[in-house]
């Protein structure tokens, strides 16, 4: 069984070794010195973090990331939660909605992207739809806002939100339900004490799914943002290709921290989990 597991675990040394290098390699550019002649030499400096949070125009895009990120996972997962709940009461059409659901996730995530540029267009459904219903006299400009960002965001962690907690839903027991009624207990006290928590587990990892996405996200913020909607990404974007010439430094300092951004948040669901013996 060893040498198995030994021959199966060859092939992805190679993956992980160009992983830690690459890893190591950005973590050193951003100790490194932002004058250029200085630049990839020593002594290691942590200038480029200080610099990070002093500059006001790079430290609102870190904020944007994180409350916009926060924001789409809590509407996608709350969305989610309520069409996989409806989902899982109807059998018959179950396997064609999840159907529907997993091709929709499948499709590229650009041309979904451009597929909501049109539907929010001044000329697009959205808002033929209100100017029709007399809610609004002229079209709303969506396109490089941050109502169109979020909106983006919760598009593109809605699939896998309800797919993770129609799973979920799944392997939970009816008969847990069952007995909190016949004790007594009403929709309202079976739902937060009964379904809520044994669901808790689909809704982290839900969570895991869609929040370091969203704080990461590039396409969208560039897409849908018309590039005025700045986050982490695209800050990262604009110092790696800038005009007057690629400052690496600060592109690899946001790297870091949006990998540490990331990784506390995955690292501290597993410290909720663990603590409370869900898995």
């Amino acid at each position: 069984m060893t040498r198995k597991v030994n021959l199966l675990a060859a092939p992805a040394l190679p993956l992980i070794a160009l992983f830690c290098v690459s890893i190591c390699w950005v973590v050193f550019v951003s100790l490194s010195s932002s004058t250029p002649r200085q630049l990839y030499s020593l002594p290691l400096t942590v200038e480029n973090f200080i610099a990070l949070f002093s500059e006001t125009f790079v430290s609102r895009s870190i904020v944007r990331s994180i409350y916009l990120g926060t924001i789409a996972t809590v509407i996608a997962v709350t969305i989610g939660y309520i069409v996989a709940g409806h989902i899982s009461r109807h059998e018959k059409r179950k396997d064609l909605i999840v159907s529907g659901i997993f091709a929709v996730y499948m499709v590229s995530f650009v041309i979904k992207v451009y597929a909501l540029q049109i539907i929010l267009a001044p000329g697009g459904p959205v808002n033929e739809g209100l100017t029709a219903s007399g809610l609004i006299s002229g079209p709303i400009i969506f396109m490089g806002s941050e109502l169109a960002v979020l909106i983006g965001l919760v598009y593109a962690s809605l699939p896998i939100s309800i797919l993770v907690l129609l799973a979920q839903f799944e392997q939970m027991p009816d008969y847990y339900d069952d007995a909190a009624a016949c004790f007594g207990a009403n929709k309202w006290q079976r739902f937060w004490h009964v379904h809520l928590p044994l669901s808790m587990p689909g809704i982290l990892t839900c969570i895991v799914f869609s929040l370091p996405p969203g704080i990461a996200a590039f396409e969208v913020p560039m897409l849908l943002g018309r590039g005025r909607v700045n986050m982490i990404s695209t800050q990262i974007y604009q110092s790696s290709s800038g005009t007057a010439g690629a400052d690496w430094p600060t592109a690899a300092t946001l790297s870091i921290l949006l990998l540490l951004i990331s990784g506390g948040i995955i690292l501290a669901i597993q410290s909720w989990l663990a603590r409370r013996r869900v898995v």
